[in-house]
């Protein structure tokens, strides 16, 4: 494990302090923590915005973030977000298609 020095201000610093005696764990072990719930919630914030960019795919975005797709599909749409990309044409087909299955299950 490597080390890193990092400047933090008082109020920090005592956020830490109260945390680490909450968690009955060093300080070291609850920056650690921090660090990494900080670095997993910043490739979820980037994946958001390259999935949003058209940069990547929900797949993509999702292997970015590490997590599963439908995780990231979820986390798209609790920001509002819509993770499937259709136009309205392709939408259109979609019911067309839809309204006959359902004629057909009447027929039956």
């Amino acid at each position: 494990m490597g080390s890193v020095e990092v400047k933090v201000g008082e109020k920090e610093l005592k956020i830490m302090e109260e945390l680490s005696q909450i968690l009955h764990s060093s300080s070291s072990e609850v920056i650690r923590m921090a660090v990494e719930e900080g670095v997993k919630s910043l490739r979820m914030r980037i994946a958001l915005e390259k999935y949003v960019e058209e940069e990547f795919s929900l797949s993509r975005a999702a292997e970015f973030a590490g997590v599963s797709i439908q995780q990231m599909a979820r986390y798209l749409a609790e920001r509002g977000v819509p993770y499937f990309r259709q136009g309205i044409e392709e939408s259109k087909m979609d019911e067309r298609e839809a309204e006959g299955w359902l004629k057909n299950a009447h027929i039956r």
